[in-house]
């Protein structure tokens, strides 16, 4: 007799009350004679009311075994798991069918993999020989329940008593082996098969897939078709996930392609995996809303898939409606939009990623409303979002939510609360969390968190030595690809040029240098340290340049302020058919302030083309940068002009611009008119009240720059202390003005005292109109003699070996007369300073710096 394995229908109605139990076989026959009812109907009856059957066949007095397996099929079919066993217990004979239903039973309902064994050994003693039904349902058992060493031993009895070659036992000895992580053994049990079909095929390939052997499952598949054996939609499925994951468009379409052949493109499962495939590989949503709308059925995960597409395109407001429009929502439906909020910020500007951020948590709490289930899933999402928003209130919520919901401690919800807690002004918490970490496959994440916070905080010190502190500490001896980039723009934010040249080892020593992401961030590196070309030369050698290499070498160009070689560059670039984003347009035009002619008219059409041509609105940032070009090259009427014009009211950004640009041509009615609008719009920025102040004391009206300064002092409001610093012996020592903190300042000062009387020699004469204070001209002096800069570039002078460079950073733009100082220092010391402050790279050389300033 034939055991059914279709998934079982819904309970039916029982006749007798719950709280009965079963009819026994055994029961006394009644008085009056029943007629016995036909086998057949009987059987339909018990698929339809196995209760009624049971009754039925007691009341007919059948004892035969073949009415009791029906009446126990029912109820295994059913669900009713106690009531089968009953009749199996009080069946007055047994046959290999009984025992080999209940164990298949026993398998299907998801009971341990022993209770089939115990029956099994009770068929063995009853002079029955197990069946190949009987071992895939022990076999499916062991599957379902993870144990595979049981499975291994009925494995050998299968051998044993000649039902290994079986084709159903061979599937079922693939899906245990596979389920179970032994795939080795799944493959000694697939090449030793004589006979294959579809399911056995199936069955290795999903293993493939799901073990991220992505060229073996293709391969796999090609010997699939040269046996003969037809693709079915299993087989289809999980070649699109596997194209998906490690291939690309080419496989993928290639797959799409045979699904058309076959005529399995209208497949529930297929559709839903070509929804998915698109959706990550495809040129277009085209692509994913094309398969979508050919499907004849849709269920929630066709709906989700397509949700999910307009997410990846960064169609969010499109990726709603179909939320909206959705017929049936599940909780990964919701997981798919809070993960699509996270991952779409609506714009690189903070006010759009945190109205992104709180969307997403405006969703988790409707999923709350609704009863949803909260997964691992949900919670990382959450959590994700409200990092984005960045509400230190709402985190303080959401982590008491994520403890009180009983959320096991999992490497990716711990590594989020991190992030979140980091990114919510919480870094206390989050040191606290990592302090407590245990979780190996994700500690580089949580790591990296830190290491970013630090960089983001502008603690460029702390950050590298939390990195030094924990990769020592916990032995880690491996740093990924993100890892390896947060520490090289760390290096490349501090000019720590040295360490930023040891990372560059490691990256080579361990493979990572050809990882593109590692490439762009030696560029940035090694230009923001100084050294340009090689810079230039690692973009060079790249095999293959994104967007990031771009923009990563202009970036170092802009900083050495070479404008027309960034101009040549743009060139290149719009022949390379490489697409520039909004950040490439912002640094082409912010590098036509430094060519070397007038290029206001190359700047304008640049900016022009933004809209006309590259389908790209200019931002705030953009019109900041062309005023600034414009008030550069002394264009100060069209400046306030295309201020004026603006389709947004202007910013403080715009005004500052404007007001930047009058450094370099001096105009004091744009400056005064520049500073009213800022102090207007930012009364609270403590920049803004300095400015002013220095506008005043420029002028000589010093009761005006006092009273800004006393402003600034009730307000509690205090100004960024200028900070230089430079590296010795793998170090940063770091000054500021007038600083004695060092341990060989004597020294410093000292001969900082000698270079400056050699300087003044030379015709050095410093230049007191860049001291702010209204104080005797003495006085003047010594504040300007012992500027941080001075002090750092001092100390690298006197550690400096021979033909060494000395490399000096400052936070801020460094005053006219440290510039004029370094010029003659350079020429007096004869070694080569560099300097890079908030404007770009100054590098003095013999008397000269290249800035040109």
């Amino acid at each position: 007799m034939a055991i059914s394995t279709s998934s079982a229908s819904p309970p039916p109605r029982l006749l007798p009350p719950q709280s009965q139990s079963p009819p026994s076989l055994l029961s006394p026959l009644p008085t009056h004679h029943v007629p016995a009812p036909p086998r057949l109907h009987l059987r339909s009856l018990a698929a339809a009311d196995p209760r009624a059957a049971h009754a039925l066949a007691v009341k007919s007095g059948i004892t035969d075994p073949r009415a009791a397996n029906a009446v126990m099929c029912g109820y295994l079919r059913a669900k009713a798991l106690d009531d089968a066993r009953k009749v199996f217990d009080q069946m007055p004979a047994r046959d290999a069918s009984s025992y080999g239903a209940l164990i298949s039973g026993h398998a299907r309902l998801g009971s341990p993999a022993a209770a089939g064994v115990a029956l099994l050994a009770r068929m063995r003693l009853a002079g029955y020989a197990p069946t190949e039904y009987t071992f895939v349902g022990l076999l499916t058992a062991c599957a379902r329940r993870g144990n595979p060493r049981l499975g291994s031993q009925v494995h050998a009895l299968a051998v044993k008593c000649g039902c290994g070659g079986e084709v159903l036992v061979g599937n079922a000895l693939l899906g245990m082996y596979v389920k179970g992580g032994r795939f080795g053994d799944a493959l000694k049990v697939f090449d030793g098969m004589e006979h294959r079909d579809v399911s056995s095929w199936n069955t290795v390939l999903s293993g493939l897939v799901e073990l991220g052997r992505y060229d073996e499952a293709f391969e796999l598949f090609a010997d699939m078709q040269d046996s003969g054996v037809a693709a079915d939609r299993f087989s289809l499925s999980a070649l699109l996930a596997a194209a998906a994951e490690g291939f690309g468009l080419h496989e993928g379409s290639a797959v799409h392609a045979l699904s058309l052949k076959s005529g399995l493109e209208m497949d529930l499962s297929v559709g839903n995996a070509l929804v998915g495939f698109y959706a990550e590989h495809g040129d277009s949503i085209e692509d994913v809303v094309d398969v979508f709308q050919r499907m004849p059925v849709k269920d929630v995960i066709s709906w989700t898939g397509l949700l999910n597409g307009y997410m990846e395109f960064g169609l969010v407001d499109m990726a709603l409606d179909v939320f909206d429009r959705m017929p049936v929502r599940n909780f990964v439906t919701y997981n798919a939009v809070l993960t699509g909020f996270c991952q779409n910020k609506e714009g690189v500007r903070v006010t759009f990623a945190r109205k992104s951020g709180l969307r997403g948590l405006g969703l988790f709490k409707q999923m709350l409303e609704d009863g949803l289930e909260i997964s691992n899933v949900t919670v990382t999402g959450v959590l994700n979002a409200c990092a984005i928003a960045a509400d230190r209130k709402m985190s303080e919520q959401v982590h008491a939510f994520a403890i009180k919901c009983g959320c096991g401690s999992t490497p990716w919800i711990d590594a989020a609360l991190i992030d979140m807690c980091i990114k919510c002004g919480r870094s206390g918490d989050a040191h606290i969390l990592f302090e407590q970490w245990r979780h190996e496959e994700s500690f580089h994440i949580a790591w990296s968190s830190l290491l970013v916070a630090s960089f983001r905080d502008g603690e460029y010190e702390k950050t590298l030595s939390t990195f030094l502190k924990m990769f020592r500490t916990n032995d880690v001896q491996f740093i990924d690809e993100f890892t390896l980039t947060t520490v090289l723009g760390v290096c490349g934010a501090l000019c720590f040029a040295e360490f930023g040249k040891q990372m560059h080892s490691f990256s080579a020593k361990s493979g990572l240098l050809s990882a593109r992401g590692v490439g762009n961030a030696l560029i940035g590196m090694y230009g923001k340290c100084g050294a340009l070309e090689t810079a230039v030369n690692i973009f060079k050698r790249m095999h293959f340049r994104d967007l990031v290499s771009w923009n990563a070498v202009i970036t170092c160009h802009l900083l050495h302020r070479q404008g027309d070689d960034i101009l040549d560059l743009w060139s290149q670039m719009e022949g390379s058919g490489i697409k520039p984003d909004s950040i490439t347009f912002l640094l082409i035009i912010s590098s036509c302030s430094y060519t070397r002619s007038d290029s206001a008219d190359k700047c304008r059409e640049i900016f022009l083309s933004m809209s006309s041509t590259y389908g790209i609105e200019p931002a705030v940032e953009h019109y900041a940068a062309f005023v600034y070009v414009l008030g550069c090259w002394g264009h100060f009427e069209e400046a306030e002009q295309l201020i004026s014009k603006m389709p947004f009211k202007p910013s403080a950004l715009v005004w500052r611009s404007l007001l930047d640009s009058c450094n370099r041509r001096p105009n004091m009615t744009v400056r005064r008119l520049a500073m009213k609008h800022l102090l207007a719009l930012e009364p609270q920025d403590p920049s803004t009240y300095v400015l002013a102040s220095n506008l005043y004391s420029e002028s000589a009206r010093w009761q005006c720059s006092e009273s800004i300064r006393l402003k600034m002092r009730e307000k509690g409001m205090r100004k960024i202390p200028a900070k230089s610093w430079t590296f010795h012996g793998n170090s940063i020592h770091s000054f500021f003005a007038r600083d004695r903190s060092h341990p060989q300042s004597k020294d410093i000062y000292a001969g900082l005292d000698v270079l400056i009387l050699e300087c003044m020699k030379a015709g050095y004469e410093p230049d007191t109109t860049f001291v702010l204070h209204d104080v005797e001209e003495y006085q003047k002096r010594h504040f300007l003699m012992y500027h941080s800069v001075k002090l750092a570039a001092m100390y690298g002078l006197l550690m400096a070996g021979h033909g060494e460079t000395i490399r000096v950073v400052k936070n801020i733009r460094m005053c006219g007369d440290c510039h004029s100082f370094l010029e003659y220092a350079s020429a007096a010391t004869g070694k080569e300073i560099l300097v890079r402050d908030s404007s770009g790279f100054h590098i003095f050389r013999g008397g000269k710096c290249c800035c040109r300033e």
